[in-house]
């Protein structure tokens, strides 16, 4: 299996991505296609990996409409043409997602009768960990489309999460069935009389709870979510970080303290999988914060050999309903 990876796409490249390969050098997990501009070839080979060489790179505040017409020859869209001849299993870039999702939606083309692509991403929560779709490809979704995000947000589950029938939800501001507009009341009532494990609707204060496995909504509110609940996690460990602080600089404080907070900061790691998938193309493409450390990168090259070996891809197309 070999998967595709983007040395220029995090905010710190090529930095972060060559310690993430620093890390897999010494517990492989697959083999990696790197991409990336510059004299970063042998830097790459010594570290055990294949390296190919790109002419341009899209920058993170570029136009991504512009970048997808103009930058051909770019480390992503160099990868999403390996993708799509089959000279990779799947891809991972850190870089301008707007570009990710318009090379991939161009050039790998939808899944058939899939109307719109999904971005999913993984929601840690009390019991483990949720997927949420859409976070940012489809801000206007239709009822068809909502139907499909639960579809494939539920293959994604089953097979990441090893969950069996997982819940689906419509994230909305109630749970009756009229609650939202008319589109999400629709989409309420699709999801209702399908084959999915649908529980109905569930409200934003309920997201991190782990009430369900699938949660979704419209790509707005799902990017507002996700960067809300980021920041929020990181300020909280922030305020917690010093008040532990304190409390370690007491006799036994640390031994008594320490311990509770290591373990409630993996718990609401979003690190944990690195980056969301894009559901609905012809490929596995995962796309990862710009700030991603290496250890976030490295565990999304995880991610998408994962759904790789699964053939993610090949399961939703079964499961879709022509």
């Amino acid at each position: 299996m070999i998967i595709g990876f983007d040395l220029m796409g995090s905010d710190q490249a090529p930095l972060s991505e060559l310690q993430a390969l620093e890390m897999l050098k010494d517990e492989p997990v697959c083999d990696l296609m790197v991409v990336g501009k510059g004299d970063y070839e042998n830097t790459v080979k010594d570290l055990g990996f294949n390296f190919l060489l790109a002419d341009e790179v899209v920058g993170m505040h570029e136009i991504p409409s512009v970048a997808v017409r103009q930058k051909r020859n770019s480390s992503q869209a160099v990868l999403v043409d390996k993708l799509k001849t089959n000279e990779v299993d799947a891809i991972v870039s850190a870089g301008n997602t707007g570009a990710m999702l318009g090379f991939s939606m161009i050039n790998l083309g939808l899944i058939k009768d899939v109307p719109k692509a999904g971005l999913a991403i993984t929601v840690p929560t009390e019991s483990g960990y949720s997927v949420m779709i859409d976070a940012g490809a489809n801000i206007h979704p239709k009822t068809i489309d909502y139907f499909n995000y639960g579809l494939m947000g539920s293959a994604f589950a089953e097979f990441v999460f090893a969950k069996n029938k997982p819940r689906v939800a419509l994230l909305n501001i109630g749970e009756e069935s009229a609650k939202g507009d008319e589109t999400r009341q629709k989409a309420y009532q699709n999801l209702k009389s399908s084959d999915l494990n649908f529980i109905g609707n569930i409200e934003g204060n309920d997201i991190m709870k782990g009430f369900a496995d699938v949660i979704i909504c419209d790509g707005f509110t799902g990017n507002v979510v996700l960067k809300f609940s980021e920041g929020m996690i990181d300020i909280i460990w922030r305020m917690l970080k010093d008040t532990v602080d304190a409390v370690m600089r007491r006799k036994f404080g640390q031994f008594l303290v320490k311990p509770a907070v290591q373990d409630l900061k993996a718990k609401f790691n979003y690190e944990e999988y690195g980056g969301g998938i894009l559901l609905g193309v012809n490929g596995i493409v995962i796309i990862c914060h710009g700030h991603s450390s290496p250890h976030a990168l490295k565990n999304a090259i995880r991610l998408a050999k994962t759904c790789a070996e699964h053939n993610l891809v090949e399961e939703i197309r079964s499961r879709v309903v022509s």
